[in-house]
């Protein structure tokens, strides 16, 4: 073989080696975060927030974090979460996520800050920085959130669906559970037991079956247990009869609706059709609230004259024109 073979062959082992080498060089150094954030409103509190925080670290090498803000335009830092005194330590490849709840305002200094008209506009950039071990960084890359509850917004006929759990001492709990016994030992953990409505047909301890008449109700299953104890057939320290239905009763109340069939929809009709409705289903609904809007404008023009005793009762009233709101005793 020429010896050019063997050069050439050479000079391609060696630029691979050299890539590798960088590849691997740009893996370990400096630092490389991508995360989200999500904005939300409540009726628990009149300011807009920070409600969710995700933070993935891209390099393989751990990264410190002293806090986390999120800078609105240029010059406004909103802390999210001092963590001088516990630093976050993000591993290689580690993510962070954490929910955050409402708040009761913006402070600066003595004073009180409304950010709301900030948060809210979407044309302000926003962006995750981080107090790190290698000074301050500002995340250039987001993870993109995906939720079905937007495309229900494009489409109508696109739902949500939401498992509704019961449990008990971290043991979920099915539809056809009708009791819980939960049995303490004389020694070792408590153990919880589901008892459905048929298990009188089952062989459920091993000295004893239960009967029809023991699962009546909460009581008759636990005179049932009481008297097997007392004869020696059922050993525990002691236990307890719990009404799944009467859960249910209390956690479950606001599923009150009845029972829908989930029917399956084809591709062009969900995707066309769907879509068809809802434009239509959203115009109507513009409509409808237009002439609502206006039905309360006739009735605020009505109700903006011939009451002044109701005005100075009042702790606080407002102007139609430059939008004011102020006290009845600056009235003159």
């Amino acid at each position: 073989m020429p010896t050019s073979w063997y050069s050439a062959a050479a000079i391609f082992i060696s630029a691979i080696a050299l890539l590798l080498a960088a590849k691997n060089y740009r893996r370990k150094a400096g630092v490389l975060v991508r995360g989200g954030f999500s904005i939300s409103s409540s009726r628990d509190c009149d300011d807009r927030y920070v409600s969710h925080v995700l933070i993935e670290n891209l390099k393989d090498r751990a990264i410190t974090v002293f806090a986390i803000y999120l800078r609105v335009g240029h010059n406004y830092y909103i802390e999210i979460e001092d963590l001088e005194e516990s630093p976050l330590v993000l591993k290689a490849y580690e993510t962070f996520q954490k929910q955050y709840g409402p708040i009761q305002f913006y402070g600066l200094n003595s004073n009180k800050v409304d950010l709301n008209s900030l948060l809210a506009d979407h044309k302000i950039r926003k962006r995750l920085v981080l107090s790190t071990s290698d000074g301050k960084y500002v995340v250039p890359a987001s993870i993109k959130h995906w939720n079905p509850v937007a495309d229900f917004f494009r489409n109508h006929m696109t739902a949500t669906l939401r498992p509704v759990r019961l449990t008990h001492k971290k043991k979920h709990i099915g539809g056809n559970v009708k009791y819980i016994i939960e049995f303490i030992p004389h020694d070792g953990e408590a153990e919880v037991v589901p008892i459905h409505p048929r298990d009188h047909e089952l062989k459920m301890f091993k000295t004893f079956s239960l009967t029809r008449e023991s699962l009546e109700s909460a009581d008759s299953l636990k005179d049932y247990l009481q008297r097997k104890t007392e004869e020696g057939l059922l050993k525990c320290k002691s236990f307890e009869v719990h009404d799944v239905d009467e859960w249910k009763s209390r956690a479950l109340d606001f599923y009150r609706g009845k029972t829908m069939q989930a029917r399956y929809y084809g591709f062009w009709k969900y995707h066309l059709l769907g879509q068809v409705g809802t434009l239509l289903s959203d115009r109507a609904l513009k409509k409808k609230n237009e002439t609502a809007r206006l039905q309360h404008l006739v009735l605020a023009h009505k109700h903006s004259s011939t009451h002044r005793d109701q005005i100075l009762a009042s702790r606080a009233c407002g102007c139609f024109y430059c939008l004011s709101v102020f006290s009845p005793g600056k009235i003159y």
